[in-house]
């Protein structure tokens, strides 16, 4: 006991030297901006000859020089002659990895995805939260629904607080094909855990003030408030599509209701005035001009893919290019009365979010293009502009800690070279971004760790198991009679053993099922329909994997990142082997196909599957250790 006692002190003894240490780094870290006009995102007066002291991650005093005491043995950075605002916030982006220095590179220091990418967005949130490569910070809604699966209210609130639990920071809702209530439900599960509820209501069955009505805190693509405001209603009651073309039927006096009814429910709209009216705003051609700028810089190219390249040179079309003449007028006419909305919101004191909506307009850059079309074509004053990227977010996603620059908020902020104020392209003149307390490195790097959670850099796809078409289509492939050629023939299986295969003997491919294990001379092309599990946390011990398809045979062996491991085949459609503990010592992705011997009966189609993946992320993303009250996405 008394050696226990005195081990006890001395383990006590090094924690509390180890927590003084930190403590002490901790006072250490403190960074000064000096000298700067401070615009602090509230939307007051700009306060020139400012200070703002960071104490580690955290504003812990902002205000004018002399009111504010500098700390003895402060880094000092000196901003005289520039202005300093809270870092931006991007309020709709896919959050895919390639977007993550392209976002810091302009200043966005925050992202909000519409779409949540299931574990693999959980995972990429923590890995940049924990600083394991370079990226804003990312509120994932998780997943998000279709009115078309949920129906009820009950499937709305189980659905809202199974996303809760799996780690979400908003709460989503994909589409407005459901009733008022099932959005209602989903709402208050997200108020009652203190989340935001971003909702896509474009109908038919609910939109925009229905949707506002059922609690939506952010509505997405203005929540196609321009199906009320249309003077035939009637005629745009089923209309669900993006592009402007309800809004140039705007009527006057269903303007100024809907606005007011806006304004004075709190509720924000996202318009997305260059990806989804894409073509129209009037600076169109600069627009293009700054994409094609961007999208020629060698280093980003290095490894920014070029699927997505070609979705911004898609969206980038001029109107002439893929639209008649009657179609780009009423476009134009709907366009105008899309921004004048926007504007007139802003003006009777609601509030227009501005986003990138990636990668429909250029990494990071869409923001600021997207502000400046507020000022140019919404007529929305620069201030105004500022709050709608900063504070307005942060209020409306509830994000608490973000938006203004004032003491207890994370210090994320961006220092430019001339006035914002001024003329909102003056954001772009950007000196220094401060992300968590910390100078970020704007420069793009050829060795960019963003793609570590994908699937593949060659496309969107981040699903658990690629190309399901081509597993699906192998099951409807017609069993046919094969007989085998003279005389006789070796083929070698994968433990390296000969089978004999006997000539003039018929084998006939049998489809899918359970039973035996087929042991086909000619095997037919494997595929994979599923995986479990699909999420495997760093440092877990061995783990058994389980596969699901078609096709398996005696003698299909699992390819885990290109080696073989021991497989068990359980039946034609299912197999699975276990993976040893140093598979799971590296975060990232385990890729997953099945081989066949050969010969192969359908050569055309090849001897291996289509791929499964195995997510592993950091051992830092407890929230993935958790089981969820639904499976993961």
């Amino acid at each position: 006991m008394r050696n226990w006692f005195r081990s006890g002190i001395a383990v006590s003894a090094i924690a509390v030297a180890v927590a003084l240490s930190a403590h002490a780094q901790a006072q250490q870290q403190v960074l000064v901006i000096q000298g700067g006009t401070l615009i602090d995102g509230n939307g007051g007066a700009p306060v020139p000859n400012s200070v703002i002291v960071i104490q580690g991650n955290r504003i812990s005093a902002a205000g004018r020089a002399g009111a504010v005491q500098v700390p003895a043995g402060a880094t000092v950075i000196n901003a005289t002659g520039k202005w300093i605002t809270p870092g931006l916030i991007d309020s709709m982006s896919f959050g895919t990895w390639m977007f993550g220095e392209a976002y810091l590179h302009f200043g966005i220091t925050s992202a909000v995805p519409n779409v949540g990418r299931g574990d693999e967005g959980l995972a990429e949130r923590d890995a940049i939260n924990h600083g394991m490569y370079e990226g804003p910070r990312i509120f994932t809604p998780v997943a998000t629904f279709g009115g078309r699966v949920l129906k009820t209210p009950d499937e709305a609130r189980a659905r809202a607080k199974a996303l809760l639990a799996m780690g979400a920071d908003v709460i989503g809702a994909q589409d407005g094909d459901a009733p008022p209530e099932v959005f209602a439900a989903y709402a208050d599960e997200a108020h009652k855990a203190g989340k935001a509820a971003v909702f896509r209501c474009v109908g038919p069955q609910t939109r925009a003030k229905s949707c506002v009505l059922a609690g939506a805190d952010v509505m997405l693509h203005t929540g196609l408030a321009g199906d009320e405001m249309n003077r035939d209603e009637e005629k745009w009651k089923s209309y669900v599509g993006l592009p402007p073309d309800v809004y140039c039927g705007m009527d006057p006096a269903k303007e100024k209701d809907m606005v007011a009814f806006l304004a004075s429910h709190n509720a924000a709209v996202v318009p997305n005035l260059i990806a989804a009216d894409h073509g129209f705003p009037s600076s169109w051609k600069r627009i293009q001009q700054e994409d094609r700028e961007l999208l020629s810089d060698p280093t980003l190219l290095s490894y920014y893919p070029a699927y997505a390249v070609a979705d911004l040179v898609d969206n980038n079309k001029n109107p002439e290019e893929e639209l008649t003449p009657t179609q780009i007028s009423i476009r134009t006419c709907g366009y105008k009365n899309h921004a004048k909305f926007i504007g007139d919101l802003i003006a009777a004191g609601g509030h227009a979010l501005p986003s990138m909506d990636d990668s429909q307009s250029a990494p990071g850059l869409g923001v600021l293009q997207e502000m400046s079309v507020f000022q140019e074509d919404a007529h929305v004053p620069p201030m105004k502009i500022i709050q709608s990227a900063t504070k307005w977010p942060a209020q409306h996603f509830h994000l608490k800690d973000l938006g203004t620059i004032e003491p207890g908020k994370l210090a994320d902020i961006d220092i430019v070279t001339a006035d914002p104020t001024a003329d909102i392209m003056n954001m772009r003149k950007l000196d220094m971004v401060i992300k968590d307390g910390h100078v970020v490195d704007r420069a793009f790097h050829p060795w960019y760790r963003g793609a570590m959670f994908a699937n593949d850099k060659v496309s969107y796809d981040g699903a658990p198991v690629s190309n399901l078409p081509f597993a699906n289509a192998l099951k409807q492939l017609v069993p046919k009679p094969v007989t085998m050629p003279k005389p006789y023939m070796t083929v070698i299986a994968p433990n390296g053993q000969e089978d004999g295969i006997f000539p003039g003997v018929a084998y006939v491919r049998k489809g899918p099922g359970l039973g035996p294990v087929p042991d086909y001379v000619i095997s037919p092309t494997p595929g994979i329909d599923g995986i479990a599990p699909r999420t495997v946390l760093q440092g877990t011990g061995q783990t058994t994997v389980t596969l699901t398809g078609v096709n398996f045979v005696k003698r299909s062996v699992a390819y885990v990142n290109g080696e073989p491991v021991p497989t068990t085949v359980d039946s034609a459609t299912k197999l699975h082997f276990a993976l040893p503990p140093e598979k799971f010592i590296t975060a990232g992705k385990l890729h997953i196909v099945v081989k066949n011997p050969q010969p192969v009966e359908n050569y055309e189609w090849g001897d291996t599957s289509n791929t499964a993946h195995i997510l592993v992320p950091y051992s830092f993303s407890t929230e993935l250790a958790r089981p969820a009250a639904v499976a993961r996405e």
